[in-house]
């Protein structure tokens, strides 16, 4: 699939090295390896039953602070998790690949969270504050020290209106990290909103989620993963890189589902 060049917009910068952080599949990120040298902190918005990347960072990197926001999230959503693998591998229709993993996902959790450094606070990020459960960036960074921070979003949507709030907040993040949703019918909100981010980020990737399968009259994605470094640390602005995926960096989200491959026209 070639993009039109109307997408160019989204071409990243070809940077000296990217690393893989998280399983392979859904979960896992591409990052600058240069960049990420200089991250102290991360903040994930939206956790879901997957930490693998916050472990691969944490453990790669010895972050001082990990503060992970999801309300959506308890022991019992891992616990619905392992019972569904349990009842499909009783009737044949999983792997006890799958089962396994499940239970391991869930002991990694509890492990995860009961070290010093890392929080998991029960709220919802939002961009105007109306209820107790509410919270904003303003007061996320204001619990974190220093300015070499990681965000990560993925909230299902929410991300668009959490722009403005990251761009105001840009100076406090080093690497910024979305997975944009609904795009199809968030078109031009999402070309907005990029091209907004590009004023205090440059691109270094971008991967295309195959949660949803394109279909013959698709000319772009639904889901869409980027990796953002601050301009003031970004040291690769010469070379662009147009075919997507990486080999042996990037992996389908879902491996039962058709790989999504695309390039750039090249200016």
């Amino acid at each position: 699939m070639i993009l039109n060049s109307e997408y160019n917009f989204l071409i990243p910068f070809k940077v000296k090295k990217l690393i893989r952080f998280g399983r392979k599949f859904d979960g896992g990120y591409l990052v600058c390896s240069d960049a990420i040298k200089e991250i102290e902190n991360l903040i994930t918005l939206g956790v879901g039953d997957d930490i693998s990347f916050e472990i691969d960072l944490e453990k790669n990197n010895s972050l001082k602070m990990v503060h992970m926001y999801d309300y959506t999230v308890n022991h019992f959503l891992f616990i619905k998790i392992i019972f569904k693998y349990f009842r499909r591998l009783i009737t044949f229709r999983t792997k006890i690949n799958n089962f396994t993993y499940s239970i391991k996902n869930y002991i990694n959790f509890i492990k995860f969270n009961n070290k010093k450094n890392v929080f998991l606070y029960k709220q919802k990020v939002v961009d105007r504050i109306k209820n107790k459960i509410d919270t904003n960036l303003y007061n996320i960074f204001n619990k974190i020290e220093g300015s070499n921070n990681l965000l990560k979003l993925d909230i299902e949507g929410s991300e668009y209106s959490m722009i403005e709030q990251i761009i105001k907040n840009s100076s406090n993040i080093k690497i910024l990290i979305i997975e944009f949703h609904f795009i199809k019918s968030n078109k031009k909100l999402f070309i907005n909103s990029v091209k907004k981010l590009l004023n205090n980020f440059d691109i270094v990737h971008i991967h295309a989620n195959n949660y949803f399968n394109l279909e013959n009259t698709d000319n772009f994605f639904e889901v869409l993963e980027i990796t953002f470094v601050n301009k003031e640390i970004n040291k690769f602005k010469k070379d662009f890189r147009y075919n997507f995926p990486i080999k042996d960096l990037d992996y389908e989200c879902f491996p039962d589902r058709k790989k999504i491959e695309f390039s750039f026209q090249i200016k």
